[in-house]
């Protein structure tokens, strides 16, 4: 049996912690670290130690300071890249309690937008003038922009506007004869007149009074053959083909793997309060009107997350590589949508 001065350990030099502890601000730090270096994010002039350096601040720190330092240097590269003007997020790693991910395995990789104010645009200037040249036209193309949208950040639009317009102001009723039935006897009103000269009533009628209801749900009504006939000379509609004709052979090429189910906050089990964008009719209608009332009710009640995106990494090579590519697909998407939605709209 070894005495038991054999076990003890050496005196080391007083800049080396005597106990030993996992580096890094949290538990993700070092795997973290070791996928971004698998992953090849952490370059070899990353690794070099600065000078002069005490050794409790490499072995405490470093780790936590490559993967700043890494995947600071591969945003800024990406968002330099782009001519976004309103798009301009700013990325974070957390780890998020209360999911359904494991903490020590999986890290939040989170957006946020920058400025004070959510950028909004209204778009039906654009949208009716291609209306006007042949019906469907300014339909097909706000159904390409939705989709578009889908595989962006969290945003704020016509189409989830209604879907809660359905949820809260007509109560998943079949029609406005239903629902002011409905709100009649709640609010125990002997006639549907009674109701209407006491209250404001949302009504389907209402809500759609001002704007076509294809605007909440928009179709491919016509073909890219029509489109472009009906373009014929107006310059105008040849400027929101082309853009069209970017997005679709974008989201067709035989490597863009980006799906709307990659975006936004849900796998956080919260709700958004925050968007990269607010989309309108026109300024401050209804729907402007719907998604305030929205917002409002969610600050109210606190249960939101204030990312824009929220995807859960798993910490290895692959994972990162795989957010990687989903980003940068999903940049490519958002300089095309921002160059449609400022041809058809004007931001207010």
């Amino acid at each position: 049996m070894l005495p038991a001065a054999a076990l003890a350990l050496p005196q080391l030099a007083d800049e080396i912690p005597a106990r030993y502890v996992v580096p890094g601000v949290n538990a993700i730090t070092v795997p973290l670290t070791i996928a971004l270096l698998e992953a090849d994010v952490i370059t070899a002039p990353m690794l070099r130690t600065p000078r002069n350096a005490l050794l409790v601040d490499v072995f405490g720190e470093q780790e936590k300071r490559l993967s700043e330092s890494a995947l600071s240097h591969w945003w800024t590269k990406l968002i330099r890249k782009t001519p976004c003007k309103f798009f301009r997020w700013s990325l974070q790693v957390q780890q998020l309690e209360h999911t359904n991910y494991d903490m020590l395995t999986t890290a939040w990789f989170c957006f946020s937008r920058m400025g004070e104010d959510v950028p909004r645009f209204a778009l039906a200037r654009g949208i009716e003038r291609l209306e006007m040249r042949k019906e469907g036209f300014g339909q097909t193309v706000l159904a390409v922009l939705r989709d578009a949208v889908l595989l962006l950040p969290e945003s704020f639009n016509p189409w989830t506007a209604l879907e809660w317009a359905d949820q809260v102001y007509w109560r998943e009723s079949r029609d406005d004869v239903e629902l002011l039935e409905m709100r009649r006897e709640e609010g125990g009103y002997k006639t549907v007149q009674e109701l209407l000269e006491n209250e404001d009533v949302t009504t389907r009628a209402v809500f759609f009074a001002e704007l076509p209801e294809w605007v909440c749900a928009p179709k491919r009504t016509l073909s890219r053959e029509q489109i472009a006939a009906a373009a014929g000379v107006y310059q105008f509609a040849h400027q929101v083909i082309e853009v069209c004709d970017q997005i679709h052979e974008l989201v067709n090429r035989p490597d863009f793997v980006l799906h709307p189910a990659d975006k936004g906050v849900y796998r956080t089990s919260q709700y958004p309060i925050d968007g990269c964008m607010v989309l309108v009719w026109k300024p401050f209608d209804v729907i402007g009107e719907a998604i305030d009332d929205y917002l409002n009710d969610l600050g109210q009640c606190g249960e939101y997350s204030e990312f824009i995106d929220a995807s859960p990494v798993p910490l290895t090579a692959a994972g990162v590589r795989e957010f990687m590519t989903l980003t940068e697909q999903t940049i490519q998407v958002a300089v095309l949508v921002e160059k449609l939605i400022l041809l058809l709209g004007e931001k207010y």
